[in-house]
């Protein structure tokens, strides 16, 4: 199962805490991303609760597969 869709629907906004985001920014902290999907999936659930701008900050992220560094040998003469 692919990661955007283990997590869909996992998070969810309290209904009496609702107009409390209407026109707010939300900044989320997170400690890393991997693939992106935890940080977009709450993103969606606070935009479709009114919130007007979401902010994601994290303190690492793992490198995508095209930006892993390819270890070069050198060549023995």
């Amino acid at each position: 199962m692919n990661r955007y869709k283990a997590i869909r629907d996992m998070f969810y906004v309290n209904p009496k805490h609702r107009g409390r985001l209407e026109s707010t920014t939300v900044i989320v902290f997170d400690d890393v991303i991997t693939s992106g999907a935890t940080l977009n999936e709450i993103a969606r659930i606070l935009k479709d609760n009114s919130a007007s701008l979401v902010i994601n900050w994290a303190l690492l992220r793992t490198p995508r597969p095209t930006q892993q560094r390819t270890v070069q040998r050198a060549e023995h003469v």
